[in-house]
């Protein structure tokens, strides 16, 4: 069943009102076609995150195992996974040119459950957001916050359900990494304006950093390292660094402006059993078995038991860092 967006809560201009029609109309002929589509083809062709395979161009891509199993536990995802820093969230916006400007368009790609959906609709510009996404627990979780001035659909980064010109800015929160190829690139280019804007952001925990960054504390260096030990697949991930690449391909030069990043570090505190949560939302530890999860567990309070250089507030709680890191460019 369609939904339509969450009616906004205070009079809205002409602009917003004709934007959110033009979605909603798009949305209600991609339905219409999916519908015929899936009578008509195998359901295996359904989307999500895609594989490492670039060569493909336009066509429907298969589910990445890893992404679809590792994602399913949505509502843990929503619970434990940080927001976003808000000293980083309003410079990417400025960065892109969205701050300030009512109503603005937004492309949300590959939303999730909506951690970076939820601050752009809190926004006083009240923008007018796409937020797509391919996993269905995901959605669901997505769905169910109804934001203000928010549409939901699903889709990829390679089969976008967006109107071209459509878009002032497209941005992709804690995901770019899953579609860093120049197929991807490509597509981003029909749905946005003339000069429009492409921003992404990462919440990145020291303990899920690459292998040679210096982490603030030992203890967070050695929970990094058992991190890596537990990460027994080749899937993209922010981690490995391999997402900057694409900026170096033919495509990145010719269609797209230079690559701006800024790193905003920052703390927060959480317990022992929350900072497992959190951990246990990652894709290569929510997709281990119960065994190798118990044996990693039993790592895991070991180095935390003897994390003799750990910060903890008056609750007790240990003191944890991270990195907030956005990056930006302009179509040209």
């Amino acid at each position: 069943m369609l939904r339509t967006p969450v009616v906004l809560s205070r009079a809205s201009s002409l602009r917003t009102q004709l934007a959110l029609i033009t979605v909603r109309l798009r949305s209600h002929y991609l339905s219409l076609r999916h519908c015929y589509s899936t009578n008509t083809q195998s359901s295996n062709t359904s989307c999500s995150y895609v594989m490492s395979d670039h060569s493909r161009s336009g066509t429907s891509t298969p589910l990445n195992p890893t992404a679809l199993l590792g994602f399913s536990g949505a509502s843990s995802y929503d619970s434990y996974r940080p927001s976003y820093n808000p000293i980083a969230f309003s410079h990417l916006l400025s960065q892109l040119n969205l701050a300030g400007r009512k109503n603005a368009r937004i492309l949300e790609i590959a939303a999730g459950t909506g951690k970076f959906t939820k601050l752009l609709s809190e926004r006083e510009e009240e923008f007018v957001i796409l937020a797509t996404e391919p996993h269905g627990d995901m959605i669901k979780v997505l769905r169910e916050k109804e934001l203000r001035g928010v549409y939901v659909r699903e889709g990829t980064a390679y089969e976008i359900p967006c109107e071209e010109g459509w878009a002032e800015g497209i941005v992709a929160a804690q995901a770019f990494h899953w579609f860093a190829d120049t197929t991807s690139l490509h597509s981003f280019l029909s749905p946005l304006i003339p000069g429009g804007s492409l921003g992404f952001i990462w919440n990145v925990e020291d303990y899920n950093q690459t292998r040679t960054f210096s982490t603030a504390t030992d203890w967070e260096g050695k929970l990094r390292d058992l991190n890596w030990e537990y990460t027994r697949d080749s899937v993209p991930r922010y981690k490995d660094e391999k997402w900057r690449e694409v900026f170096d391909s033919d495509v990145a030069k010719e269609k797209w402006g230079p690559l701006g990043e800024r790193l905003v570090r920052e703390k927060v505190y959480l317990n022992e059993e929350g900072l497992w949560r959190r951990l246990g939302t990652l894709s290569n530890i929510a997709n281990l078995s119960e065994g190798e999860k118990t044996e990693m567990k039993a790592k895991f309070d070991e180095i935390i038991r003897n994390a003799t250089d750990a910060v903890r507030n008056e609750k007790g709680e240990l003191e944890v860092h991270s990195t907030c890191h956005v990056a930006w460019t302009r179509k040209k």
